[in-house]
């Protein structure tokens, strides 16, 4: 496997959570690895405490040598519910919180490809989106993650396709330093599921529906460790909204940059020294907010230190701006801004003990949804696989 190759198929392997895999079956031919882990987190929001898991998730990877130079694979991957038949951790309008689901496992990617030295690759299926390159540069801390990179509108992203995408296809390719994807995504069913400020379904006959979307992004190497990345995820959808008839386009533009590799990340999970993640974006109709969608503006910094000894300290800043006015539901400010300190200690490369902190500093004139925005605190352990 050459480099050009591994540049084309390690970023893919990164997205799928864990970048190291158990190999179960090897003929030289075809080979099937299985990676994952099982996570589990307590938090505090200063008023309760919760335990619940922490994305845990199994995935199996297929890949199989072909002729010509060509080499296929397919990927997998299922959420894991660990904690009781009821508790799992979701986004909701971009807050961290607890859905109430009998769903023991629940499907996170599924995609099949074509890879080649030349030619790049190409996926079809479930699978992460062009935009999340940009995103996944900050959304690699434990629990207070990917707030405010942009790319989970409508849950896991999968609708709009900046996320997980749903039915999407992407190419992948990269000349030299420099390495790009183009995406297109179309479902037969692009209804969305609405919940208010409250994580309550909302239903008073609002209905959206979105069903094709686009998304492209770029980027160049100026080392192995240092990148810079630009991308974009643009679709139309249609519906009510607070019965308001709704007929708009969704859209993302960012911007971001990485140097080294977050160790969760990093193949084998071996990495060390500085990381540091940057992403901003602007965005049209693509936060939704106590049942409503908003024209925002968000960005994210990363910092972390890597140690041999395996204490990994961190320090996120998060901050998403929503466009009001009077037309919206939300008048006056709206802007959500806080710090996560993070310490994590690696027992190993495969067991790693966490502490989280995160300290709001949000300012938004309606204090109801200011008083969402509390501080909180979490501890946990993800055991690797």
């Amino acid at each position: 496997m050459n480099k050009k190759l591994l540049a084309l198929l390690i970023p893919s392997m990164l997205m799928a959570g864990s970048a190291q895999a158990v190999e179960i079956y090897n003929d030289q031919t075809n080979s099937i690895n299985m990676m994952g882990w099982l996570g589990f987190a307590a938090i505090n929001d200063t008023h309760d405490t919760a335990v619940v898991d922490n994305f845990s998730r199994v995935g199996f990877r297929f890949d199989r040598q072909e002729k010509n130079g060509w080499r296929s694979f397919a990927h997998t991957e299922w959420g894991i519910n660990m904690v009781t038949s009821d508790d799992s951790l979701n986004y909701t309008g971009g807050q961290l919180g607890a859905e109430k689901s009998s769903d023991f496992l629940f499907n996170r990617l599924g995609y099949v490809g074509l890879a080649n030295d030349k030619w790049g690759s190409l996926t079809f299926g479930k699978q992460w989106g062009a935009y999340y390159d940009v995103a996944y540069t900050t959304d690699v801390l434990n629990v207070y993650t990917g707030y405010s990179v942009g790319a989970y509108t409508f849950g896991d992203g999968g609708l709009t396709g900046a996320g997980r995408a749903d039915s999407a296809f992407i190419y992948r390719n990269s000349f030299g330093k420099l390495s790009f994807a183009l995406q297109y995504a179309a479902k037969q069913n692009g209804d969305v599921a609405l919940y208010d400020k409250d994580g309550m379904p909302i239903n008073d006959g609002s209905h959206v529906d979105f069903d094709t979307s686009y998304g492209a992004n770029i980027a160049y190497h100026f080392t192995d460790k240092f990148k810079i990345l630009a991308g974009i995820n643009r679709g139309d959808f249609k519906g009510e909204l607070a019965g308001e008839r709704v007929d708009d386009t969704n859209e993302i533009i960012g911007i971001g940059a990485q140097y080294g590799s977050f160790y969760q990340y990093a193949p084998n999970r071996e990495a060390d020294g500085f990381y540091v993640g940057f992403n901003a974006h602007k965005s049209k109709q693509n936060e939704l907010v106590g049942g409503e969608l908003y024209d925002s503006t968000g960005g994210e910094f990363l910092i972390a230190y890597q140690y041999e000894n395996g204490f990994v300290p961190s320090f996120l800043l998060s901050y998403q701006d929503l466009d009001t006015d009077k037309t919206t539901e939300i008048q006056g400010d709206w802007t959500r801004q806080f710090a996560v300190l993070g310490l994590h200690y690696r027992y190993s490369n495969d067991t790693v003990m966490f502490a989280e902190a995160k300290i709001d500093f949000s300012e938004m004139d309606d204090k109801s949804y200011e008083d969402l925005q509390d501080n909180s605190y979490s501890i946990g352990i993800r055991y690797f696989f």
